[in-house]
């Protein structure tokens, strides 16, 4: 695992520290280092949520049986295995007990346009709810990135979260790689282009791969070496004090006050509107979503 304080962002937040130490092969980084003694030097005041978020199929329910070593979460492929809303599992790493959360799939429509809307309503709600605050995210993906990874990382982190909240990336699928940590290596670059700051990454598959006659799998060695890295990442990156998520301005009411004098008498007449909010105006400037799927998902998210 490599420590990098760094501040700023582009080339400089960009840059990686090569004499840093290694420690368990996950990468962590932090913006500020006040942050990071945030973070790591008061005790936690309550149980920390973890939360896992990220498209269909990309191993998030795999990556907490991964956490939990053991089979807490259902795996099976097909809609009889797909998680449609959120479950919560305690899991104790070290001396602390985490209750992480398992999240339905962020889907990707057709032509990259947004998919699964009930699946957003569901994470924020989710999100909202939580008296506790929440901890770290956790975004799991597969090697390739796409557009709705970018979208669903900053409609959460960037702005629901307002980078308050510590984030994990988890990149499943590197089994097949002769170094799985050369991934982020290659890819880095690409993540900062796209606004996508992570504070930490593990490169891991999430699969044991095939049983062999003696009981053992093809893959037990990668698996052990990808639970050690996500583990001592969520111990050392949770906040100790917790976040909790405020609602975003999803719309705004513009009140425009005017006053009429007749015959020596003041009337004051009030004018309403509504206009769209910081949050959804941002979603649409920055090219995260049309206008027309930023009012729709805003319309829907607006009394959370």
């Amino acid at each position: 695992m490599h420590l990098v304080y760094k501040k700023g962002r582009g080339k400089q937040a960009r840059q990686i520290d090569p004499t840093s130490p290694s420690y368990g092969g996950c990468f962590l980084f932090h913006s500020d280092f006040q942050q990071v003694t945030n973070y790591l030097q008061f005790p936690a005041m309550a149980q920390p949520n973890i939360i896992i978020f990220g498209e269909t199929g990309v191993g998030k329910s795999s990556l907490v049986n991964l956490i939990a070593g053991t089979d807490v979460a259902a795996t099976d492929s097909g809609s009889a295995g797909r998680t449609f809303q959120s479950s919560a599992y305690d899991v104790s790493i070290g001396d602390t007990t985490f209750k992480v959360h398992d999240t339905a799939g962020l889907d990707e429509g057709q032509g990259g346009s947004v998919g699964n809307q009930r699946a957003i309503v569901q994470l924020y709600e989710l999100l909202r709810k939580l008296e506790d605050g929440v901890s770290l995210l956790v975004f799991c993906m597969r090697p390739r990135v796409k557009g709705s990874c970018t979208r669903n990382w900053l409609l959460f982190w960037d702005i629901i979260c307002q980078r308050r909240v510590p984030i994990l990336l988890a990149v499943t699928g590197l089994e097949f790689e002769e170094d799985m940590d050369a991934w982020w290596g290659r890819n880095q670059e690409n993540f900062a282009i796209k606004e996508m700051y992570p504070t930490g990454v593990a490169c891991i598959t999430a699969t044991r791969g095939k049983r062999r006659r003696d009981g053992t799998f093809s893959l037990d060695d990668e698996y052990e070496i990808s639970r050690e890295k996500v583990r001592k990442a969520i111990k050392t990156l949770y906040r100790r004090e917790p976040w909790k998520v405020e609602r975003a301005e999803w719309f705004k009411t513009i009140v425009e006050v005017s006053v009429n004098v007749q015959k020596g008498k003041k009337e004051e007449i009030r004018n309403c509107r509504t206009e769209l909010g910081s949050a959804t105006r941002e979603l649409i400037d920055r090219k995260l979503m049309t206008k027309e799927e930023g009012e729709e998902l805003a319309h829907a998210l607006k009394d959370i």
